[in-house]
């Protein structure tokens, strides 16, 4: 994915994408390496609410081993799976994983219809911008 071009570089996205089971740990940490946004993708399914939290741990975890804060990334929420028989309210879920001093943007999908899919790209493709226009980095 390409984008603007920033004091004379044309930009340029990468973006990878990893299963949260426990198995996947160490590819993971590979992935976060050098990382600068993310999208924190959760499954609005009750059943996995659990695992959600976990993941999101888990992802600050690694990111701690890596000398990364996750308050100093940007990032955005995207609450996937809003079409099942009977999603967890967006409010439930931005209480359980947005819940701090500072909450980031978050966003319903369903990614099979593109739904919330686009607006969360153009979410972290603006935050990365404003980061790298401000910081000069």
């Amino acid at each position: 994915m390409e984008t603007v071009t920033i004091k004379g570089y044309k930009t340029k996205f990468q973006l990878y994408t990893v299963p949260g089971q426990v198995i996947y740990n160490t590819t993971r940490q590979l992935v976060l390496r050098g990382v600068d946004g993310l999208v924190f993708v959760a499954d609005s399914t009750y059943e996995k609410m659990e695992e959600n939290v976990e993941s999101l741990k888990n992802m600050e975890d690694n990111l701690k081993t890596l000398k990364l804060n996750l308050a100093d990334i940007p990032y955005v929420l995207q609450y996937n799976k809003r079409d099942s028989a009977n999603p967890a309210p967006v409010e439930y879920m931005d209480f359980l994983l947005n819940n701090r001093d500072i909450q980031v943007p978050s966003f319903p999908a369903i990614a099979p219809k593109c739904e919330g899919v686009f607006e969360t790209l153009n979410a972290i493709t603006g935050l990365l911008l404003n980061k790298f226009l401000s910081t000069g980095k």
